[in-house]
């Protein structure tokens, strides 16, 4: 990382505007130089170099107050970059800037990011210990992952086992626990109504949700939709107020275990977590409406978060296009 600081000496002599010593242009050419000398120590010295191709790094400022403790440099020299994605951002959390944006206002179904939101919900309306029963409608969602009709799970084992294997079975029966606390007669229609409302009040406008696992309902209607800047933003905000949540999903694969002391394997959908330095968190997404979507965080050194979000790109394509902009990430940094 290029880190650039410049200390401006404050001036050590007064500018005497009365009685005169010497000559009044020689004053005014002083005072002159004195107030060249202030105005540029508050210029912030964080630049974004760009170079353009058919995306956009963008360099808007970051508000003041996060400007006035940021003294570093970022050059990012892109040259060529080719996306298979509809949609990508990456964010700077420390810089609170933009980095990269390519229609990341686009509103593209979601598939199994949608786990981000479920996992969030238990994780904030339900006790980690709280025991989850898995039904026989969970157990009918689309992709087997090996659970059993009747079988227990804590709360806590069951979002790993959802974030980490993307277990639409896991999904399902932690909506349906968490939609029964929260009260009425249809918990799984409850569970999603607040899925809605805890988007809103966060602000991520874009987001709808259907169902707590983002699978297609049809072949022309999406579990869930969204952008990837609220994707982005979502990650943020469970990064920095549910921080061990997605420390699971930097797992290549771990053991989540029944009550009754049984395991299921747990293998990461993500098959480049081991290929991201300083990897914080991991969702993966495909179906065949939303093709494949990918949401990464990563601190890219000296506490530096990133977060990397890829829409609409194709199965393998989103690993691509998330490990092409890592490596420029980290190699501007770095330089």
């Amino acid at each position: 990382m290029i880190e650039d600081e410049f200390l401006i000496p404050p001036p050590e002599e007064k500018v005497l505007l009365s009685k005169p010593a010497f000559p009044v242009v020689f004053q005014l050419g002083l005072l002159g130089l004195v107030l060249t000398i202030l105005f540029f120590s508050f210029i912030p010295k964080v630049f974004l170099k760009i170079t353009h191709s058919n995306d956009t790094w963008i360099d808007s400022p970051a508000p003041i107050s996060n400007i006035a403790n940021l003294n570093e440099v970022i050059t990012i020299d892109l040259k060529d970059i080719n996306l298979e994605a509809k949609s990508a951002y990456v964010y700077d959390i420390k810089a609170d800037r933009a980095l990269y944006n390519k229609e990341a206002d686009l509103i593209l179904p979601l598939a199994s990011i949608t786990k981000l939101m479920t996992a969030l919900m238990a994780e904030e309306l339900i006790s980690g210990t709280t025991t989850v029963s898995v039904s026989k409608a969970a157990i009918q969602q689309d992709g087997a992952s090996g659970l059993n009709e009747g079988e227990k799970f804590s709360a806590k084992a069951l979002t790993d086992y959802a974030i980490i294997a993307s277990s639409n079975d896991a999904a399902f029966a932690l909506g349906a626990t968490v939609g029964k606390a929260i009260g009425g007669n249809n918990p799984n229609k409850t569970f999603v109504n607040g899925m809605n409302f805890r988007a809103k009040e966060l602000g991520l406008v874009s987001l709808k949700f259907y169902n707590p696992t983002g699978l297609d309902i049809s072949p022309t209607e999406a579990g869930a939709y969204g952008s990837a800047r609220d994707i982005t933003f979502l990650m943020k905000y469970i990064l920095e107020n549910n921080p061990d949540l997605l420390t699971a999903t930097t797992l290549q694969n771990t053991k989540i275990y029944n009550v009754d002391g049984a395991y299921h394997d747990a293998e990461n959908t993500d098959p480049i977590i081991d290929k991201i330095p300083n990897l914080l968190a991991s969702k993966t997404g495909y179906t065949d409406l939303a093709g494949g979507n990918l949401t990464v965080a990563f601190d890219a050194g000296f506490n530096r978060p990133i977060i990397i979000t890829v829409l609409g790109s194709s199965y393998s394509g989103r690993f691509k296009d998330v490990a092409t902009l890592v490596e420029i990430i980290n190699t501007a940094l770095l330089k």
